[in-house]
């Protein structure tokens, strides 16, 4: 499957939400003398509420954590059609209304952010999804909807009027942008140390070890993938001479046998399940200028060839680009220093701090992590990077200072002049104080 950045960052808040919930239920269960923890879940002689709880979100927990690694992400918005991870516009011909949509492959994490955003998302077996998918701006659609409990279906039709490339509440990766975009002037003059990057922080570290077993199971889903029989694949036979021969596996009705197997045949259809290693030992009968002739296929299968093979999955890249970038991750795991964030209330590499912007007219609260640049999958939303703008005006602020900053602003297509505050530096009250300014403000004030 695919995620896009918005599941990213509601899989990670709420898997925050349960560890946190978690821990509290934990700490219940120490003063019950009947409970016991046997992997990780906790067993009850009495069926309690409490414990059921507990179980169900462990589960919810997992199976949102096996999300984030099993899974590729993709934050491409460039597309001049229609795919997953496209936010779209479509005017509907019956009601005259415009409504906007994100088509995604699946809707794991998105079931909040649906109820709380305007844009609405489809998955690509929705009879939207099925009707849009592949098409670009000014097609035209149409699908069928059964209403229940009458006869028959109506006919829903309308038009992509837009497809969203950028827009203000975009969540991405940062790596997503090219760097060269995201520093400031001062870091653009002396470039050649950004390429020298030493210290991540702890966060970071988690993001790259999870970005390690996301791309070993990329990298073993492709071998698997690549090691599949289909049509086009050429297989290399040895006999136990140690002989070999090359054979190119075709949908064809006339075929050359000493060099062609058909998939529509009864040895076709046994060979196409086979994997490399595996043993061939079959008969074949067939005729020549009306001659029946009889022929046997044996040998051991030591190489399948896809090389010529029609990808299917557009998600799995090169085998080699994953190989370099997990050989990249690796060594960022084993030469950057994990840095803490300072105890003096001043905002350093590895600070959370909550920050109030003012940018296209518009007050912007975020809650984020000042890190020297990004290297995984950070979300803007949840970092700024020292090397940006941005950062580079927060770093050595204390509690209430001010700041302005250059960004690039979408609605002007030009730099642009921005200013805001930050308050609340490593977290001092709890998150959700610390997420909300009005709180926040009404609290120092007492």
């Amino acid at each position: 499957m695919i995620l896009i950045p918005e599941q990213v960052k509601a899989l990670r808040e709420e898997i925050a939400r349960l560890e946190e919930k978690i821990r509290d239920y934990q700490e219940y269960f120490k003063d019950c003398e009947k409970s016991s923890a046997i992997l990780g879940f906790v067993n009850y002689t009495d069926n309690t509420l409490e414990v059921n709880n507990y179980n169900s979100d462990k589960k919810k927990l997992e199976a949102y954590k096996r999300a984030l690694v099993e899974n590729e992400f993709i934050d491409s918005k460039n597309s001049n059609t229609i795919e997953c991870g496209t936010e779209f516009t479509v005017l509907f011909d019956d009601t005259k209304e415009e409504e906007t949509y994100t088509l995604v492959e699946n809707t794991i994490g998105l079931a909040r952010e649906r109820l709380s955003k305007d844009k609405g998302y489809i998955v690509p077996d929705s009879s939207l999804g099925k009707a849009v998918i592949g098409k670009s701006i000014d097609d035209e659609f149409s699908y069928d909807i059964n209403i229940k409990g009458k006869k028959g279906s109506i006919s829903i039709t309308g038009k992509i009027i837009d497809i969203i490339k950028k827009s203000r509440n975009d969540i991405n990766f940062i790596v997503s942008r090219k760097r060269s975009r995201r520093i400031s002037k001062k870091w653009k003059k002396d470039i050649s140390k950004l390429n020298d990057l030493k210290e991540i922080t702890l966060s970071q570290y988690e993001l790259l070890k999870e970005e390690k077993e996301r791309l070993l199971t990329l990298i073993s889903k492709l071998e698997k993938y690549n090691n599949k029989i289909r049509v086009g694949s050429i297989i290399t036979l040895e006999n136990k001479k140690g002989i070999t021969k090359d054979y190119e596996i075709v949908d064809k009705d006339e075929f050359d046998i000493t060099k062609e197997i058909d998939v529509n045949t009864v040895l076709g259809r046994k060979i196409i399940s086979k994997r490399k290693n595996d043993e061939v030992d079959e008969a074949y009968s067939y005729q020549k200028n009306g001659i029946h002739k009889k022929r046997k296929y044996k040998g051991k299968i030591i190489n399948i060839d896809n090389s010529n093979v029609e990808q299917e999955d557009k998600i799995y890249t090169s085998i080699y680009s994953l190989y370099n970038r997990l050989n990249t991750v690796n060594k960022l795991l084993s030469n950057c220093k994990i840095v803490t964030p300072q105890l003096n209330n001043t905002v350093g590499i590895g600070s959370k701090v909550s920050i109030i912007t003012y940018e296209n007219g518009e007050i912007q609260n975020r809650r984020v992590e000042l890190i020297n640049q990004a290297v995984s999958t950070e979300l803007n939303t949840d970092y700024v990077e020292a090397i940006s703008s941005l950062g580079e005006s927060i770093i050595g602020l204390k509690n209430n200072d001010s700041f302005n900053y250059y960004y690039y602003s979408d609605r002007y297509r030009r730099m642009s002049f921005g200013s805001g505050a930050v308050y609340d530096i490593n977290n001092n009250m709890n998150e959700r104080l610390a997420k909300d300014p009005l709180t926040y403000i009404k609290k120092r004030r007492g």
